[in-house]
């Protein structure tokens, strides 16, 4: 049934998309900048609640901030609860009709959790479409069996400006979940400079939970 629901949502988006004329901007939520010449700061920051039926609720923190290439980062209760983690990473940008970026990073967890962190940050784009991920693996310095591999994928269509959807994959550790990489449907809503997310996550199982989003830009 899960297909079928997937493939329906899919559809959906897909006639969305043909009856609505404007073109849209399909750059993922990090947006791209080819020359690299930007010279202010730009900054974001966004909250995550997981709404976990089986457990107890959490609240993910990310605040982010951007010079030209650089690119830093921090995290709360992102590799584990109450634990904190910082970034530095440097993006790579190129493309016009089709955009692709990338930031390698590499950053240090700690607080319940501690360790050394290298990651990746990317976001591909071209029409309407794009693909957004980021993925990590924890490097645990009190236990090697703490290491561990997270991600978070997004495949996204944007119709409008004001509306993105598809379909997101996460592997965390953060909560316990019986499903090694949780799937679900996801709708964003943008009014500039704040986006409205929400995420349903393995639905029609008894492992199902929800994720609501709010991010601002400025």
């Amino acid at each position: 049934m899960l297909k079928h629901m997937l493939k329906a949502f899919c559809g959906l988006l897909l006639l969305l998309a043909a009856a609505l004329p404007d073109e849209a901007s399909a750059t993922p939520p990090d947006s791209l900048d080819t020359n690299g010449k930007q010279s202010q700061w730009e900054f974001s920051t966004g909250a995550y609640y997981y709404a976990l039926p089986a457990d107890n609720d959490i609240l993910i923190g990310v605040f982010r901030q951007d010079l030209g290439n650089l690119h830093l980062e921090a995290r709360y209760n992102y590799e584990g609860r109450n634990t904190a983690s910082v970034f530095g990473g440097w993006t790579l940008s190129a493309g016009e009709s089709f955009t692709i970026a990338l930031t390698p990073m590499a950053g240090v967890a700690f607080g319940r959790t501690a360790g050394v962190v290298p990651a990746l940050e990317m976001s591909l784009g071209y029409g309407m479409f794009d693909f957004y991920g980021e993925g990590e693996y924890l490097i645990d310095v009190n236990d090697r069996s703490g290491n561990f591999f997270y991600s978070w994928l997004e495949l996204g269509i944007t119709p409008k400006d004001f509306f993105r959807g598809g379909l997101a994959a996460q592997r965390t550790r953060v909560f316990e979940s019986p499903l090694d990489v949780d799937r679900g449907l996801f709708a964003q809503f943008n009014a500039l400079p704040i986006s409205v997310s929400v995420y349903a996550f393995n639905l029609f199982t008894e492992s199902w939970f929800m994720v609501m989003a709010v991010q601002v830009a400025w």
